[in-house]
């Protein structure tokens, strides 16, 4: 697996259109590439169910369904599974 790098450079924008405002450039040796925070919280969101990383509080992921409702997918999926 390719490691890739964070460049620095952050993006912000806003369009209501968009599912993130703020996108990440990273880079490979060939490649440029964004990523945007929603998909970041995603994959931290799946590393905390696979217990990974430390659980997170409830109302700190509360908080953030508001701003990036697909979070609240891993929710209503972790609820299926009780």
């Amino acid at each position: 697996m390719e490691k890739v790098e964070l460049t620095g450079d952050v993006f912000e924008i806003h369009d209501p259109e968009e599912k993130d405002s703020i996108y990440f450039l990273l880079k490979d040796k060939i490649h440029e590439f964004t990523i945007g925070l929603s998909d970041i919280l995603e994959c931290l969101k799946f590393a905390e169910e696979k217990g990974e990383v430390p659980e997170l509080p409830e109302e700190w992921w509360y908080m953030l369904y508001g701003m990036y409702p697909q979070l609240s997918v891993h929710r209503e999926m972790e609820n299926e599974k009780v």
